[in-house]
């Protein structure tokens, strides 16, 4: 059984971020969650409970200007905001004492994979044992507006502090009408994104896209067949080219964006479950 925990640590610039603990007493290794743009880490609530029994504790955070962290929603003067954040999250995380007898699996999602890549590529030091890749932020399947995405550039230097709406809808995240109605309640979702977000967003593609190779831990990589949001082809193109000695990939039919919010989340808990089970084993 999982005994829940949460609070508050200080980003780079002093940001408070909100984040949460799942605990397991009895558990032998850890998950550090990093959520995608728009949601928060309460949205992975089914995951931690499909995991309650099993033997992994879960560290989660709230990038700022999302759920219960501080700041403007969706605002970031540059995206490496969110990767300042991250390293200082991890660095928290790893030194605590139970955390260093055990495995360290970091599962990301979405944006919340290329701020994971980008934090790992700047940083190769930092202790991890495997890595969960969820629909990776590493190229665009929906279409933005070419005036939108052309006048990012230029807000960026004018109005930095003006937020867009992201183009997506909760249909494109989920099939299931439960999660989409717990979506459009949830106050603390948005769909608001910076214009230095965004454009951080494209010049990180340049970064991590031809890196894959220097990723060597460990990967299971989900994906959804067609999925609505990232591109699914230049995650799989990613895939290919990583240094990863042991990977995997799972490739879901008709899945949406929040594969484990979608209506074949079991079948994604058993492919989780099964790969996280071989990183204890091989320990």
């Amino acid at each position: 059984m999982l005994k829940r925990e949460e609070g508050f640590f200080k980003g780079f610039d002093n940001t408070n971020l909100f984040f949460q603990v799942w605990d397991n007493p009895n558990s032998k290794g850890t998950i550090i969650l990093t959520h995608g743009h728009g949601e928060h880490s309460e949205c992975y609530h089914r995951l931690f409970e499909a995991f309650k029994d099993d033997q992994w504790s879960f560290y989660a955070w709230d990038l700022r200007g999302h759920g219960r962290s501080e700041g403007r929603r969706g605002y970031g003067v540059h995206f490496d905001d969110y990767c300042r954040d991250h390293k200082i999250f991890l660095d928290k995380v790893l030194s605590i004492e139970k955390v260093k007898k055990g495995p360290v699996v970091l599962y990301s999602h979405s944006m919340g994979s290329l701020v994971e890549l980008k934090t790992l590529l700047q940083n190769p030091d930092i202790r991890h044992d495997a890595l969960v890749i969820s629909a990776p932020l590493l190229g665009l399947s929906m279409e933005v507006p070419l005036v939108k995405s052309s006048a990012a550039f230029l807000l960026n230097k004018i109005l930095p502090k003006l937020t867009l709406g992201n183009e997506l809808s909760n249909k494109s995240l989920t099939s299931d009408p439960d999660v989409i109605r717990e979506y459009e309640n949830d106050p603390l979702r948005h769909t608001k994104m910076s214009p230095g977000v965004f454009v951080g967003m494209l010049e990180n593609w340049e970064y991590v896209r031809p890196r894959a190779n220097e990723i060597k831990k460990p990967a299971l990589f989900l994906l959804p067949e067609k999925d609505p949001v990232c591109s699914t082809p230049e995650a799989l193109k990613f895939y290919e080219r990583l240094g990863s000695k042991r990977k995997e990939i799972k490739v879901y039919p008709n899945a949406k964006h929040e594969i484990i919010n979608d209506v074949m989340r079991e079948t994604a808990f058993a492919d989780i479950k099964r790969f996280l089970d071989s990183i204890l084993e091989s320990r």
